[in-house]
């Protein structure tokens, strides 16, 4: 439409006045707009339409030298047009590439939920600020040890490669340690002290040091359920009855900060959940985002709103709604994870 105008305005005004140019206009916006096909496509056909103007309403010798000037001019800015197009596909192409190294590296680090073990069900969703990121500093993991099933979820200070780093040592150390270590203390010691290996690694070659809040939860054969808090924000608890945040006292010290004192101040802790009764987890990505008019996430009472809904219908609303609260776009990562026990207790 706007090659037509142009030209219709070049063939209503005097030989001597050229709008006919404006139309290297085209081929610029189609390059910001379409694909690299589709701009060459409108950077021909501007170029004949300015070379026929030219070639119809040009006459004698100094008016076939201006032609020849617009001629040239037209050309640039069709040419400049397909570059940009080009340079944009490759822009494109290496971003789907960076995206495609992200995934990977997600699934070596992150395990796709859900996920099942003889106890429990694990729903959730990770919920990464960049989308061409797609991993960040948060962490999960759920393992079925011989003591019952241990989860873990945490949060690596920082962002970038470095905290991905750091949360890879903390996830290691928690797949291992952890069906080894009856324990729940001494596995958070065992990977504290993993996290500080790879801190002094990371001072050696010039990187920061970083620090993990985290939250392990163990849930026994036995039915009883234990937690270690380092740092990291408290679980609720969601059911037919409502939902409410479980208080588990003072939280020690987060992974990586515990050699700074010489109590950081672990200490497991149990307790009783209501029959059928899922626990949700999340990072400070979800209780941190904030919406248009400035305020907090309301986590708690979005939960007790939905309490009525099960596990992982759970997740994906709440992932839904924070994402809207956020006017669409996150400003950390965030993970939400669902826990509810197996009904039979066996897989």
């Amino acid at each position: 439409m706007l090659l037509a105008c142009v030209a219709a305005v070049e063939l209503l005004t005097p030989r001597e006045v050229h709008v006919i140019l404006m139309a290297g206009v085209v081929p610029v916006l189609a390059a910001l707009l379409l694909s690299l096909r589709d701009t060459v496509l409108f950077a021909t056909l501007t170029w004949g339409v300015i070379a026929a103007v030219y070639a119809t309403r040009v006459a004698g010798e100094a008016m076939a030298s201006e032609g020849f000037a617009g001629v040239i001019a037209g050309s640039s800015l069709c040419l400049l047009g397909v570059l940009v197009a080009q340079w944009d596909a490759e822009r494109q192409t290496r971003l789907e590439r960076a995206r495609s190294t992200a995934e990977m590296v997600q699934l070596a680090l992150l395990r796709p939920l859900p996920l099942r073990t003889a106890l429990v069900d694990v729903y959730g969703i990770y919920l990464a600020a960049d989308e061409y990121a797609r991993v960040g500093g948060d962490l999960y993991e759920v393992i079925d040890s011989p003591f019952g099933t241990r989860l873990l979820i945490g949060d690596v200070r920082g962002k970038g490669l470095e905290a991905v780093n750091a949360g890879s040592a903390v996830l290691s150390a928690f797949r291992v340690v952890g069906y080894e270590e009856p324990d729940l203390v001494r596995l958070t010691e065992r990977m504290e002290s993993m996290l500080d290996r790879y801190n002094r690694y990371a001072l050696d070659i010039g990187q920061e040091e970083r620090h993990v809040t985290a939250l392990l939860v163990e849930y026994s054969p036995q039915g009883r359920v234990s937690y270690v808090n380092c740092g990291h924000l408290e679980p609720f608890v969601s059911g037919a009855f409502g939902a409410f945040e479980i208080g588990l006292g003072e939280p020690g010290l987060p992974l990586g900060l515990g050699g700074l004192i010489d109590e950081p101040g672990w200490q497991a802790v149990d307790t009783a959940l209501p029959p059928g009764a899922s626990l949700v987890l999340v990072t400070d990505g979800v209780t941190e985002t904030r919406g248009q008019s400035g305020d907090f996430y309301p986590l708690a009472q979005r939960l007790r709103r939905w309490s009525g809904l099960a596990p992982a219908a759970l997740a994906r609303t709440v992932a839904r709604d924070l994402v809207s609260y956020a006017g669409g776009r996150l400003q950390d990562d965030a993970a939400i994870l669902v826990v509810h026990p197996q009904k039979t207790g066996g897989r």
